[in-house]
């Protein structure tokens, strides 16, 4: 089975720093597949507006890198109508206040509630150097993985149904399925009365 991640904006920033760390870049290299949440789209390009005040040049530097980035054709996550109201639950948890922007002393994590809500929507996995606010995430709302490409490890992962209920009956044959598949779907539309 293969495993594809949702990468958090730390992650792909990695690629735009001078000297990235090599166990990152080998993460992005050989993962079977990964996306790119919105909401790390909207961090990168914060991110690059606010070095423009400082360094232009710098901000040029990375802005190039960042229409390379959107144009290598790794998919993009929108932000639909279920990610969003997932979004908002997890905003309104008094438990993950501290994640929220200016919502006290330290905000931190500009867009991890809203990654957060893709993983747990799309179902995929989140690869981030950024463990803690992830895990607090996590403890609240049980997110289907969290992996640190920086160290190789998983923090969480939710185990395929399949590994978790195993097939009681293990003479269990393929025609055997064939046929309950077909008796399954035999029917027809459902009508209302």
């Amino acid at each position: 089975m293969k495993t594809a991640f949702l990468l958090d904006t730390c992650v792909i920033s990695e690629t735009a720093l001078p000297r990235p760390r090599e166990s990152v870049i080998a993460f992005l290299a050989t993962a079977e597949n990964y996306f790119i949440p919105a909401g790390a789209l909207m961090e990168l390009q914060m991110g690059i507006t606010k070095v423009c005040a400082t360094n232009p040049i710098k901000a040029v530097q990375l802005s190039a890198w960042y229409h390379g980035l959107v144009r290598a054709g790794i998919p993009i996550v929108e932000t639909d109508r279920e990610v969003s109201e997932t979004w908002g639950v997890l905003s309104a948890d008094p438990r993950l206040q501290r994640l929220i922007p200016d919502s006290g002393k330290k905000p931190r994590g500009g867009q991890d509630l809203h990654i957060a809500a893709v993983a747990l929507v799309r179902r995929l996995p989140i690869a981030t150097m950024n463990v803690n606010d992830f895990m607090l995430i996590n403890d609240c709302y049980p997110l289907p993985g969290i992996y640190d490409p920086s160290t190789g490890l998983w923090h969480t992962k939710m185990e395929p149904l399949s590994e978790l209920y195993p097939i009681a009956n293990e003479n269990w044959s393929r025609e055997g399925q064939d046929q309950d598949r077909e008796e399954r779907f035999a029917f027809g539309p459902v009508t209302g009365r």
